[in-house]
């Protein structure tokens, strides 16, 4: 199948499921609002109108919710870890689990103090709480998550960027002036006290972090700046110490914000905070990259608005628009058309995970609820 007809087909779908076509069977799901209405012709898989439960377990055939609003308890960040799907619940100050092949919700962490962003690697799952940064294992940690680093007020505000490759932890830390800020890393293994190693001072509004699995590859982060043309993009070596020096690979960039690292290439997001602008740009990772759209072009029905989150899984890249209320999809070396549509109709989505054959995201509809869609 062509990458035109399976966009197409990929299309069609989506209209069979998230809108209400009279006379035709099928699933039905509105995920604007699970507002009910009639079902067209219900089936042995079809959820009641309105049942934010809905999802059948281990079936990812279609977009549907299998968190709603009580089992999400306002997530804000998401992520793939081992056989689940884990997020932040700023709701009920708790991590909590989700398992696709039963569909069950549980706490992993049943208490951390207003939790926001969450990493994961290797079956581990890392997160940032308003007293410090934490860790459990993915399928457990009954004595109760380990600490990192312990925060003082005002600290886990600061965070940026938070990634993992399972081994350490890399964060990055802003600050208001716009020079100080700064990347920073602590060894799972033992944490890192009141002292955790600095690999890059003197930062400007760092944003997005991202690490390349395993025991060898790189660290990349994004440099906001002071406006546009002012961002950057910095690698460093995982194997680097404090007195290495990172290596620029672009500048002159437009609002960078989130970023993702590739066998051979660096994604990364960026919106006009005035909301004019937006887009998904990509280079090759070499020592000074060209960089260039990853989707050139989309449907002007379905803009590239505001992109908050990012995500490579193979040679495909993921990411949300909070402005457009859709998930999309493009190969890592670029769109050869319209990037895909793999939902829309959603709520400022704001986070996103790959697990499996689905496509994760918070969307903030009703308080805040998962949602899932075929990848």
């Amino acid at each position: 199948m062509t990458g035109s007809s399976r966009i197409a087909a990929r299309r069609g779908a989506l209209v069979a499921v998230l809108a209400l076509l009279p006379g035709l069977p099928g699933c039905y799901i509105d995920l604007d609002g699970l507002s009910g209405g009639a079902d067209p012709g219900p089936g042995p898989d079809t959820p009641a109108p309105g049942d934010p439960e809905g999802c059948a377990p281990g079936d990812c055939g279609r977009p549907c919710v299998v968190a709603g609003p009580e089992a999400a308890g306002a997530p804000a960040a998401i992520a793939a870890a081992g056989p689940y799907v884990v997020w932040t619940s700023r709701g009920g100050d708790r991590v909590r689990r989700l398992d696709p092949a039963t569909g069950t919700v549980d706490d992993l962490v049943s208490f951390t103090p207003a939790p926001g962003l969450l990493a994961a690697a290797e079956g581990l799952v890392v997160w940032v709480a308003d007293d410090g940064l934490w860790w459990c294992p993915a399928d457990g940690c009954a004595a109760g998550a380990t600490s990192l680093l312990a925060f003082g007020a005002g600290e886990a505000g600061a965070v940026g960027g938070l990634a993992t490759d399972g081994r350490h932890v890399y964060w990055t830390r802003d600050e208001p002036s716009g020079t100080a800020g700064e990347l920073l890393r602590c060894p799972v293994a033992g944490g890192c006290g009141a002292a955790p190693e600095l690999l890059a001072p003197a930062q400007s509004h760092p944003r997005g972090v991202a690490v390349a699995p395993g025991d060898a590859g790189d660290v990349v982060w994004v440099l906001r700046g002071a406006g546009a043309g002012h961002g950057q993009l910095h690698r460093l070596a995982k194997g680097a110490t404090s007195a290495a020096s990172p290596t620029q690979v672009a500048a002159l960039l437009d609002f960078p914000d989130r970023v993702a690292l590739g066998a051979g290439e660096l994604l990364w997001t960026w919106a006009d905070p005035g909301g004019a602008a937006g887009g998904v740009s990509r280079c090759d990772l070499t020592a000074a990259c060209a960089p260039e759209p990853l989707a050139p072009q989309a449907e002007p029905s379905r803009p590239l608005s505001e992109p908050a989150a990012l995500a490579i899984d193979g040679a495909d890249a993921y990411w949300v628009n909070r402005g457009g209320g859709t998930v999309m999809r493009c190969p890592t070396a670029g769109c050869p058309g319209y990037p895909e549509v793999l939902a829309e109709g959603l709520t400022r989505p704001s986070a996103l995970a790959v697990h499996g054959a689905c496509v994760y995201a918070v969307d903030e509809a009703d308080g805040g609820r998962v949602v899932r869609a075929p990848r």
